[in-house]
């Protein structure tokens, strides 16, 4: 059973993780450490709920700078295990 679902964005590097935490101020983003399932990244992450996703995605997408350095997973958790799935890169 599903308790809680969000959405990850997964950075390159900090810098790009600090940037688009500027660009996203209006879609309510929660910094937070990547989760150690998907550590492969800069190790800095931006929780985003459903209700702001489409609005985060627009933003990523038309940001130049972000091209090739972002990538989205839905984070399923169930009891204390973070389930991540792969949406797609930016």
């Amino acid at each position: 059973m599903i308790k809680e679902q969000f959405y990850l964005f997964t950075f390159h590097s900090t810098h790009s993780a600090m940037e688009a935490q500027k660009l996203l101020k209006d879609c309510r983003p929660i910094i937070m450490p990547t989760l150690r399932s998907i550590s492969s990244t800069c190790g800095i992450s931006i929780r985003i709920e459903e209700a702001n996703l489409l609005q985060a995605k627009s933003i990523i997408c038309k940001e130049p700078s972000m091209s090739g350095m972002v990538i989205l997973y839905r984070i399923e958790r169930v009891g204390k295990e973070d389930i991540p799935t792969r949406i797609t890169d930016f």
